[in-house]
């Protein structure tokens, strides 16, 4: 068959056939589109011939080609939403409106069951993909400061963009595809997962109070190199090694994706069963999100950011004591003139352990905590109690970001910037 765009080309100037050969390509998601607004295999076949109809007398305002499929979409979305309204049977508000995802930037609204299809497809992309979308859609980054910031042109940065939007489009029909034939999805995820994995990475904004935050603190940390980590871990597998020596929140606390598997609760267990030493010094720092299973408020998040420091090397070029000071001076400038008190704890995976309780304007919160490793996690690690020692650091980033921009609820940090 041929391209769209010829098809598309040919059916303007009155080739039916050509236009037929459209319908078939594209009658699979058009079907499929309508069946998800209208839940009625037959009403979405009558909503399907009427969108096919309009978009053939409309064909001519179509000014690109290419953008048939998209603009076909948003046609289909009207015809079934008005055959939706149409045949209500209760009272609703006169703005409740179906909206069906096309991945067009001036889209700003979407029902429950399209979020839930976005955040799977939004899971699909690459580290580098997902944080254009987020700096895009969630930061309001303009095409030209996503390109300056990549160093490549604007049109480079459109056509990255617009093949982002193809892929979650492909995603999204996918899984309207399998809706239709109610068909399995072998990597389903619940909807409570998914959303909490498809949340914006804060760190990733450097205009949001988190991002902001994270780099100051990556400044005092600059000789230590990124790490990426897995948010899903095999939670019975660990549990082998080192997964009891650092479990130290209640387990129901834990976001369990299925009988194995969790949603990472911090940033260190990952980095512990993902971490070799094999004799060289290791000085190792990471960031994103993490979870828990709790009621949310002023100072306690289901999903937050945290900033993860290691270092790992011969006990006599480890000194824990540097590391505390370090610590120290990415509060001072954190939080300049602020009041700190400093406090054992204890950690299972660590022989000793301190958390740090911040003061500033007037308002106290436990915002970090870091210790010196069991040798039991040295020796997980490939390394040698009698010769080796790590140290380990955690910052809570929301409640940082909190007290050094006075924002009073970390809830609201979402949505804030800062200059």
């Amino acid at each position: 068959m041929a391209s769209v765009k010829d098809l598309v080309l040919r059916a303007k100037e009155g080739n039916r056939e050509a236009y037929g050969d459209l319908v078939q390509a594209t009658a699979p998601m058009v079907y499929a589109v309508a069946y998800r607004v209208l839940r009625d295999s037959a009403l979405a076949e009558d909503a399907s011939q009427e969108a096919y109809l309009r978009a053939y007398r409309s064909l001519g305002d179509l000014r690109d080609p290419d953008a048939f499929p998209g603009w076909l979409r948003r046609i289909a979305v009207t015809v079934a939403s008005n055959v939706r309204r149409a045949h209500r049977t209760t009272l609703l508000r006169l703005d409740d409106t179906i909206d069906v995802p096309v991945l067009d930037e001036a889209e700003s609204r979407w029902s429950e069951a399209q979020q839930r299809d976005l955040a799977r497809a939004v899971l699909t992309l690459t580290r580098e993909e997902r944080r254009l979308c987020d700096r895009r859609y969630h930061g309001g980054w303009s095409v030209a400061r996503l390109a300056a910031d990549a160093g490549v042109e604007e049109s480079a940065m459109r056509k990255r963009l617009q093949r982002i939007r193809d892929t979650l489009r492909r995603e999204i029909e996918m899984a309207e595809q399998r809706e239709m034939h109610q068909a399995p999805d072998p990597g389903a995820l619940s909807e409570r997962i998914l959303e909490l994995l498809a949340r914006p990475r804060l760190t990733d904004l450097p205009e949001n109070p988190v991002g902001r935050t994270q780099d100051v603190i990556r400044s005092v940390f600059a000789e230590c190199r990124d790490v990426e980590l897995p948010e899903i871990l095999d939670f019975t597998e660990s549990q082998k090694t080192i997964g009891n020596d650092a479990l130290y929140i209640d387990p129901q606390e834990l976001h369990f994706v299925d009988d194995r598997r969790i949603l990472r609760y911090d940033l260190t267990l990952p980095l512990l069963l993902n971490t070799r030493f094999e004799g060289r010094a290791l000085r190792l720092w990471s960031v994103g999100k993490v979870y828990r299973h709790c009621a949310t408020d002023a100072t306690h998040l289901d999903a937050f950011h945290q900033a993860e420091v290691f270092w790992m090397d011969d006990r006599a070029r480890i000194d824990p004591w540097r590391v505390a000071g370090l610590v120290l001076a990415s509060v001072n400038l954190l939080l300049p003139g602020s009041t700190v008190r400093i406090m054992p704890t204890h950690y299972p995976m660590c022989r000793q352990a301190w958390e740090l309780e911040a003061e500033h304007h007037g308002r106290s919160l436990e915002v970090l905590a870091w210790g010196i490793y069991t040798d039991r996690i040295i020796e997980s690690l490939g390394g040698d109690p009698q010769r080796h020692a790590a140290v380990g650091v955690g910052y809570g980033l929301e409640r940082l970001a909190g007290l050094r921009c006075d924002i009073d609820d970390i809830r609201k940090i979402e949505v804030a910037t800062v200059s």
